[in-house]
């Protein structure tokens, strides 16, 4: 048995293509260090559910079970619609989503910041995953004067805890500066049980610099000088916006990795993107995301830093003269999905 197991779940849209070139390259980093790990495929989303009515087939849903508890396993997912991610990210308590936001040298002109161009962004989103409005209890009805409809923003002090803790120990590894990103003048008894769970966690982390800060100016003050920020600890609904907007800054959203865990360790690893029905199983999409995410696996499920650093070195390497077409420049070539892994891989490889 090996030590580690990885579960490759495609799903749908450009998920395949993505996925493939990013197990090529999990292929190939577990060669070069030496990591025992198996590799095992599994059909979800739309397709799934035509052959048998669910979105995870059983023996895939048994494995997930089987696999939930351990540091050692994890799953590299494509791209589906939103309702299979939500089953995997709830029924294995993804609480914990992890999103790094950084500027490559190769592709740092392509932000539309000229502080980016001149100065890397490097800030780390980690958000609420499991819970939240996303999850709230939903009513809706008519009156006399038309449709209403209402989605509860619900959050448990237990639920805040964890997230809490998490983001802590982000930054307590990183630059030691963490900023609770929230709307608490408006929204004052949720987010008020979020700011005292965060005061008490502060205690334990006195190296830590500890703000917060209201969601409207944080999107404001990521534009103006993003180079400031640390750690950003977010609800659901706030971290979703705010990832994408830390895309805008980079300038692609095809450059930024995920990865959501549980209390174990067991984790979902993913391009933060979309399915792209509009360039699906034409080639064209960005598989850089997924290949960074691979990374974050190395780092987070093997424990292996030497393995994610030379993955990240190597995609940094690889833009210098080669493009996928969202990212195409006069000075490079333009590949497909497939080529752009592979020209990482020659990277990691040389």
């Amino acid at each position: 048995m090996a030590e580690y197991h990885v579960l490759l779940m495609g799903g749908e849209g450009i998920g395949p293509e993505i996925v493939q070139a990013g197990t090529a390259v999990l292929r190939a980093v577990t060669e070069k260090f030496n990591i025992d790990v198996e590799l095992s495929e599994h059909l979800v989303g739309v397709e799934q559910y035509a052959l048998s009515g669910r979105y995870l087939s059983e023996e895939t849903e048994a494995l997930c079970n089987e696999l939930q508890t351990s540091s050692k396993a994890a799953i590299l997912f494509g791209a589906v619609a939103d309702e299979p991610i939500g089953i995997l990210r709830k029924q294995y308590d993804l609480f914990a989503n992890l999103r790094p936001i950084r500027t490559f040298a190769a592709t740092a002109h392509l932000s539309p910041l000229i502080s980016a161009q001149e100065q890397d962004i490097d800030l780390f989103i980690v958000r609420e995953l499991v819970s939240g409005i996303y999850y709230g209890q939903m009513r809706h009805g008519r009156d006399d004067h038309g449709r209403w409809a209402g989605q509860e923003l619900f959050y448990h002090e237990t639920e805040v805890r964890r997230i809490v803790k998490r983001a802590f120990a982000v930054a307590q590894q990183r630059r030691k500066r963490l900023h609770f990103v929230h709307k608490g003048n408006v929204i004052k008894d949720v987010f008020d049980i979020w700011l005292d769970v965060l005061a008490q966690e502060a205690a334990h982390y006195p190296e830590v610099e500890c703000h917060d800060i209201l969601v409207d100016n944080m999107a404001m003050q990521m534009v103006l000088k993003p180079q400031y920020f640390d750690v950003l600890l977010a609800c659901n609904t706030f971290g979703d916006i705010l990832s994408d907007l830390g895309a805008g800054l980079v300038g692609s959203i095809g450059l930024l990795p995920s990865a959501s865990v549980n209390t174990h360790g067991f984790g979902l690893f993913e391009s933060i993107g979309g399915t792209a029905p509009d360039i699906a199983g034409q080639q064209k999409a960005n598989p850089l995301s997924t290949i960074l995410s691979v990374a974050m696996l190395c780092r987070h499920t093997f424990g292996h830093e030497a393995a994610a650093t030379a993955i990240e070195q190597a995609v940094n390497t690889a833009l210098l003269g080669y493009r996928t077409p969202d990212l195409a420049a006069t000075e490079c070539k333009t590949v497909s999905t497939a080529e752009m892994g592979e020209q990482v891989i020659a990277a990691l490889t040389a």
